[in-house]
């Protein structure tokens, strides 16, 4: 294994790696969290005591923090997070799971995540 290198890692800073997502309403992308929003990802699922807010969709809040138009635009915001989590499963999921894949989230992640 090659030693590590830190210019090239840091070379990476405003790198956008996203992934084109279709759904019968239009194109849109969904990006990879930098590290500091993934943790305002984990901090939005859970209440002051650190427990799993139950009265939020997991899958709704990633979506409203990865999905980006084509100019790098956020199209959803925290306002939206209720209408999201009222839409049809299979568009959520879709996005999420491009979302999960890109920010390497395993369902062993999101079930620590959501435990109470």
């Amino acid at each position: 294994m090659p030693a590590f290198n830190k210019k090239k890692f840091l070379a990476k800073l405003g790198v956008k790696h996203r992934k084109l997502v279709s759904l019968p309403d239009g194109d849109l992308y969904i990006k990879a969290l930098t590290a500091m929003e993934q943790e305002e990802f984990e901090t939005a699922m859970l209440d002051e005591k650190g427990k799993a807010k139950t009265d939020v969709s997991l899958k709704a809040i990633m979506v409203i923090m990865s999905a980006e138009d084509e100019n790098g635009e956020k199209i959803f915001t925290m306002d939206d997070l209720q209408t999201l989590g009222e839409m049809p499963a299979a568009d959520i999921n879709k996005m999420f799971s491009v979302a999960q894949k890109l920010n390497n989230i395993s369902d062993e992640d999101i079930d620590e995540l959501t435990k109470n």
